[in-house]
């Protein structure tokens, strides 16, 4: 009998991105290139023993391109389109990739008390192995903040994004998430935040979605403008049309934040 997975394995990825903008009245171009690496650890079986995960390994190159126009003050449409092209150290199974993904949108600032930027568009990926079912997909991207007193600020965010599968068959996952989280000051050293998050992943190539769940407390103490400790605890949740792969996590994070 094959031996499960003892825990998820962990992954790194580190990138860099440089880009220019130029402004021409009201016009704005901007344009920016990345380049990311990702590598993920060895999966740790039930039994005890290791699988390498070296065919999970990739490089992102990514360029995205911007325009934009001021109507008025406060209000910006704009459109975008974003290409990138996913490359693994070892690709047996065909799944290097490309993916085109144009979008259309606004930023917008309302008496200074509710600003944010919001865009939709379609993304449309498609991989070297013929037999992988392209992922494509409407997605949506927000990030909205509302500054409900001089004491408390209410963040909503939305997110979508093409994942990663190494299930034969299976061309990725589309993942879409919604966050909504509350900050408050108690003081102008200590501010307290909860966060609630929801997410479904659909995967293309199988009958399969995934709906998670989650729920944070914050603590973030402000030693200097330069120097902040924040604590978190965070309770996940996750439940699947597929057996056996349904779980629930607790995570506590801490970590310190420099900035100049």
């Amino acid at each position: 009998m094959q031996a499960g997975l003892a825990k998820l394995p962990i992954f790194t990825t580190l990138g860099a991105t440089a880009g220019m903008a130029q402004r021409f009245n009201r016009l704005d171009v901007a344009v920016k290139g990345s380049m990311d690496r990702t590598t993920y650890q060895n999966s740790q079986l039930t039994d005890g023993t290791s699988v390498s995960n070296d065919d999970r390994n990739y490089n992102q190159y990514r360029i995205l391109g911007r325009v934009s126009y001021e109507f008025t003050p406060g209000f910006k449409p704009f459109v975008e389109i974003d290409a990138d092209k996913r490359v693994h150290d070892l690709d047996a199974a065909g799944r290097d990739s490309h993916a085109l993904t144009p979008k259309a949108g606004v930023t917008f600032e309302l008496l200074r008390y509710l600003t944010g930027e919001v865009s939709a568009g379609y993304t449309s990926r498609e991989y070297v192995n013929p037999t992988l079912e392209p992922l494509k997909g409407f997605v949506v991207d927000a990030a909205l903040v509302w500054v409900a007193t001089g004491l408390t600020t209410v963040t909503f965010t939305a997110s979508s994004r093409a994942e990663e599968s190494t299930v034969s068959g299976v061309s990725g996952a589309l993942k879409r998430d919604l966050g909504l989280q509350f900050d408050h000051a108690f003081r102008r050293w200590l501010i307290g935040s909860l966060k609630f998050g929801y997410g479904q992943d659909d995967y293309v190539g199988m009958d399969r979605l995934d709906k998670r769940t989650s729920l944070a407390a914050i603590v973030t103490y402000k030693f200097s403008r330069e120097l902040w400790l924040k604590g978190e605890f965070r309770q996940e949740w996750m439940r699947s049309n597929v057996t056996n792969v349904d779980y629930d996590a607790s995570i506590f994070l801490i970590g310190i934040k420099a900035q100049r």
